[in-house]
Order: C-alpha cells, then structure tokens, then sequence
C-alpha cells in the first residue's frame, strides 16, 4: 500500500488552528519550517471526518489504485535569485481524467492525498510545491491532513473554502492562493497565478500590478513562459516565481570565442576521448586552482561517499574513475561561463537533471555509454547559458557522431532523447510518456527518472561538483 493511502484509513483531521497574521513568511523567503505546529483544535468539522473504510469507500480506492497512473514529472519553478526555488505538480494526464469523471469522491481524494504526499516529499527539502486543490477536497480530513509547510495551493474556488480551515492551513505554513483574472479580496489570497501564454509578458505584469494594488502583500507566480529571456524579465518585474521552457532561449547568441577556463576544460575532456592516461588529466587539474578545489571538494562530498578523506587530486581522479571524471568535467564546463544572466543557477541545474534523465535511461535500457549520454543531455542547453552558439561550444569537443547529430542537426537515433527533453520542459507530460514507451521504457519509470535527477541535482549543487 502506498504511505499516503493509510491517510485514507480513518485517521482524524490534524488539530490546528491559529490567528492569521498576514502573509506567511514562506512566501517571501521560500523557506520550510523545521516542524508544523500542532494547537489543540480541529480544522475540520466532525462530519467531514472520514471513518474506517467501509466496503463502499474501500472499492473506490481499489478502484482508484486500478486507474492510477502517477502523477507527471515536476515541473522546476525559478525563484527571485535565479535559482530553483520550487515546483510546479500535475498529475499525469489518464489521473486528470480519472478526477474528471469522479469528482468529489474517495477515489479522487486517494489521489489528491498522494499528490500532497508527493509535494511533502520535496518541501521537506526547503522548496516549495505548488499543486492545484478542489476546494471541495478541503472538506476531507485525509487530504486536509496531508497539506504542510512550504504548499502552494491553487484553490479553484477559494471564496467557499471556510474560514476556519484555511486559517488552520495557513497556520501550517501553506499557502492559498487562485487563479488570475478581476482582482478581488474574498477569501483573501496569498498568491496569484498567471499565465503569459494569455496575454504575453506585459499582460502578466499589468495584471500584478492591478492585483498588488488590492492586496500589496499577494505574491504573483507567473507561468507558461516559452523563453528564459520572458522568466528572468518577470522576475525582474517582482514576479514571485516564475516557470516555463527554462532551457529554450528566444534569440540565438552571436558568436564569440569560449574563455580560456573553458578551453581549458574542454582539453581535460579530449585527454578522456582520445583514451589517455587519467595521470595526464590529473597532471592537468593540478595546474588549475580552481579545478584542483573543486575536483577534491567533489571527491569529499556525500555525493562521492568516500570511506576516507581524499587529499591529492591523483586520489580523486583514481576514485571517480574515467567516466565519472568526464561527468564532472562536463559540470565545469557547463560552470565555466560565469555568467551573470538572473536565471544562471537554475539553468545550471536544469542542465544538471537533463544530464541525469538522460543518462538514467541509458542504464535502464541496459546500453553501454551512459556517461555519454549524461553529456549530451547537459550540452542540450549549453548555449543559453554559456551565451556561446552551440556549435561554437561544442567544436572544441571530440562528441561522437551521435550526440553531435542530435545536437547540431536535430537527426540520428539520439535525436528522440533530446525531444523527449524537450517535452517534459513544455509541460507536455503524455507526449513525453509517450515518448519513453517508444524507447522501450516500463511504463511509469519517467516520472521516477525525473524526480530521481532532481534529488540528485540538489545533492551535487549542495556539496559542490561544482558552484
């Protein structure tokens, strides 16, 4: 049984209640309580409180569980310092159409409770989580008992949700907030969300000036921008959060000659590609600062989990062996920009997870050159972030025929990989289920890819391959 199913057990509503006092702090900061208060009243009134299952409530979560389908992949949610400062969940699109036709019912709460299992699971990391909530699921004591710290929740009709509950949950630290359109104060929000995909930029903006002018403190999460240029001006434009194709620039950058640091790196990689010695390579990192802190700040972190401390950069080098030093090559590659555009640190780590999706599917697939395929995924949005064209960024490197195919020209059979990247940066996540499944993986593993590359991505930004 999944854990969020024992929610649906009987459990009694979590008793909470507490004054509002303004916006909470996790709006402004993104930071998630180490513990959520716990004060001696209800937020749900006894009737609503869902008893031991009976043999009604007990077939529509089987039958629930037989339809389920998982939720889709996370979609990355930048915040106002450029980093990732959440996430945006869906569910995937056959449980959209399992809730459609149930509506209020246990099956839909069995779901709705797993989707803020799920959104536990990434605010107990620090982040936020933003999902869409009926408000007609906040009478459920097993989906109400599931809202925590650090929640984003979109209400459909925050106006009907009563007031003692959504005090209790803002009392947790979540956050109620409701779609855009004519600004009002009923059920007084704590955010908005727009959509520049509706009017463009400008229209998003107008409309949080208009809402900010009603309620000063309301925080705006802009979404389904096409350009990472459209997320870093709304940002600028006090937009709280903002998502969309982060790794999908408007124009192409003009040319201009990589740095030395980055020639430099690219050297390290070609040592690898031509099959030399890891000793030259080693030979070449010590003559590098920069390189030499971060390689042994590398082999000493979590992420490496080495049984005793690694003082020589020959030790590093031995330990990670050749293709996790060309992983880690890749990163300082991909590091050596500097750049100061306002989006760098997310796009570094959505270059990071598109590395790791791409590798994991290679090993699923059983094939043989994982390493390579973790390089192909992060040169994929190489060139918004070094600002460098990507044929420019690549020439210095030995890729193969297949990477430089799929990057360069669209073609060859690492092509789909790419478009599968593709789409799950668009939010398109049935089409890149579909896509997976045409690559032969088990049905479901996507999501667990991605969620996988994410976990991962914040280790290694957190202990340092490389910032």
């Amino acid at each position: 049984m999944w854990p969020w199913l024992k929610r649906m057990l009987g459990a009694p509503a979590t008793p909470v209640v507490a004054a509002r006092t303004g916006m909470p702090a996790s709006a402004r900061s993104m930071a998630v309580p180490a513990s959520r208060p716990r004060p001696p009243v209800s937020m749900v009134p006894p009737h609503a409180r869902v008893p031991l299952m009976d043999a009604s409530v007990a077939a529509a979560v089987a039958e629930a569980a037989e339809q389920f389908r998982g939720f889709g992949p996370r979609r990355p949610l930048v915040g106002s310092l450029g980093q990732v400062a959440g996430f945006e969940l869906r569910l995937a699109p056959a449980a959209e159409r399992f809730l459609v036709s149930r509506g209020d019912s246990p099956g839909a709460a069995v779901h709705h409770a797993g989707l803020l299992s799920t959104a536990a699971g990434i605010t107990a990391g620090g982040r936020a989580a933003l999902l869409r909530m009926p408000a007609v699921m906040l009478a459920r004591a097993s989906v109400v008992n599931g809202v925590g710290a650090g929640m984003w929740l979109l209400i459909d009709d925050l106006a009907a949700v009563p007031a003692p509950t959504a005090q209790a949950l803002r009392s947790r630290g979540a956050l109620l907030g409701v779609a855009d359109g004519p600004p009002t104060a009923a059920g007084q929000p704590d955010f908005v969300v727009a959509q520049a995909s509706v009017g463009g930029i400008d229209t998003l903006l107008l409309s949080a000036q208009r809402w900010r002018e009603l309620l000063p403190g309301v925080a705006i999460v802009g979404l389904g921008f096409e350009h990472v240029e459209d997320m870093e001006s709304a940002l600028r434009g006090a937009v709280t959060l903002a998502g969309g194709q982060l790794g999908r620039s408007r124009d192409a950058p003009p040319p201009k000659p990589l740095g030395a640091a980055a020639h430099r790196i690219c050297e390290l990689l070609n040592h690898l590609a031509l099959d030399h010695e890891t000793g030259v390579v080693a030979k070449a990192v010590r003559g590098d600062a920069t390189l030499t802190y971060r390689l042994l700040r590398y082999a000493n972190s979590p992420a490496v989990g080495a049984k005793q401390g690694v003082e020589t950069v020959d030790t590093a080098v031995a330990l990670l062996g050749r293709q996790e030093l060309r992983r880690w090559l890749s990163v300082q590659l991909m590091l050596s920009a500097g750049s100061a555009r306002q989006a760098a640190k997310a796009l570094e780590e959505g270059a990071l997870v598109r590395g790791r999706v791409l590798e994991n599917i290679a090993r699923k697939l059983g094939e043989t050159n994982p390493g390579a395929h973790f390089t192909l995924g992060l040169l994929s949005v190489i060139e918004p972030l070094l600002q460098v064209p990507l044929a420019d960024a690549i020439a210095p490197l030995r890729l193969g025929d297949e990477a430089t195919a799929a990057l360069l020209r669209h073609q060859g059979p690492w092509a789909a990989r790419l478009r599968l990247l593709d789409a799950l940066d668009a939010g398109e996540s049935g089409q890149a289920e579909a896509m997976a499944c045409e690559l032969r993986l088990p049905e479901g593993a996507l999501t667990g890819i991605v969620d996988d590359a994410w976990g991962w991505s914040a280790l290694v930004r957190g202990e340092g391959s490389g910032g």
